[in-house]
């Protein structure tokens, strides 16, 4: 019997793992739609990571993100057919813990973060927007309004474009992507929200680095 339970945690502790922390690429995406930009953008959470949403529709295969000095980049492959359009009666969210501080934002009771920005996107085409916490308690419901983000979408990929201005100057964020409306049961990536990932902003590499390797081609070909 003592086996059984010992192969059984083992189990347990193999399957409930944290989600990937990642540096991320330094890179402009291009609002088109289109999947080819994101060639080279690590996965933050793969299919294995994300709870599926009912309808599927709702859910996500694959969530890249990726920045660039004045955007942080999402790219959002859906499943099923026609998922991605603004236009469904869902609601795409983004909590975003900006100061990897879980004493400040929002925290509906039960999560291990306080999340200080929310991303929403779909609503039948009237959420775009990006909002921060304005609760007197962290379980408040309470949002106010910064701005509108850029988004693209194709039948099956998402875009967002995210302005760095509105997240406080964060070099670190922990991001937790949830759809709620309309759904029978909610996408969470990562699936345990007490094990979500932490995505550092990626910097632009050395102008020297490259100027340096291109020398060091040049005295090769001269030997």
């Amino acid at each position: 019997m003592k086996r059984l339970l010992t192969i059984f945690t083992i189990m347990l502790v193999a399957t409930v793992t944290n989600a990937d922390n990642i540096t991320g690429v330094y890179k402009t995406i291009t609002m088109d739609g289109s999947s080819a930009d994101w060639t080279g953008v690590d996965v933050m959470y793969p299919d294995g990571q994300i709870t599926d949403g009912l309808p599927l529709t709702s859910t996500y295969s694959e969530v890249y993100v990726c920045n660039n000095g004045g955007s942080l980049y999402a790219g959002l492959a859906t499943k099923g057919t026609g998922g991605a359009n603004i236009m469904n009666v869902f609601t795409r969210n983004l909590y975003i813990d900006t100061d990897m501080n879980p004493a400040t934002g929002f925290n509906a009771g039960w999560m291990s973060g306080g999340y200080d920005r929310l991303v929403q996107y779909g609503a039948e085409g009237t959420a775009y927007s990006i909002y921060e916490f304005t609760g007197a308690s962290q379980a408040e419901w309470s949002w106010g309004f910064l701005g509108l983000i850029s988004y693209s979408f194709s039948d099956n990929f998402i875009e967002w474009d995210i302005p760095r201005a509105q997240l406080g100057g964060s070099t670190q964020a922990r991001l937790e992507f949830n759809v709620t409306g309309g759904v029978s049961t909610e996408t969470w990536a990562y699936e345990w929200e007490s094990s979500v990932g932490t995505y550092t902003f990626g910097v632009p590499e050395p102008a020297f680095l490259g100027l340096g390797i291109i020398g060091i081609m040049a005295l090769i070909r001269r030997k």
